[in-house]
């Protein structure tokens, strides 16, 4: 995309070509998608990604080797007991802003309950 244009509200989207050639497209919404590529460097050495650099949890998850708990991983836990990740960077995610705020809510009661069992051991 070049340029959007619009007096009081979205009209059209400019897109330029592979052969530079600038094209109008007329439009009335736009959606960005940020979060395509997984940003995922400076996450703790040994917490599993995919191919692509995007956190696996729960039960895609294929390396449990290092997992210290007695039960499964819940759904948005890494490798890592107590770590967990929602978002653009979880593999499967549906990169939307929507889903990672649900996700997000997920992951806070997975950390109550995750608290809980800690504080039982």
């Amino acid at each position: 995309m070049v340029s959007v244009a619009g007096e009081h509200r979205l009209e059209a989207v400019y897109t330029k070509h592979r052969d530079n050639e600038v094209v109008r497209r007329e439009a009335d919404v736009l959606c960005v998608m940020i979060g395509a590529n997984a940003a995922t460097r400076w996450l703790p050495e040994g917490v599993q990604c995919d191919e692509k650099g995007f956190v696996l949890t729960g039960r895609d998850i294929t390396d449990l080797s290092k997992w210290k708990a007695s039960r499964p991983p819940f759904h948005l836990e890494t490798n890592f007991p107590g770590l967990f990740c929602a978002g653009d960077v979880r593999h499967g995610s549906i990169k939307r802003v929507s889903s990672a705020v649900g996700e997000g809510s997920m992951v806070i009661a997975f950390i109550h309950q995750y608290l809980a069992l800690e504080t039982q051991a």
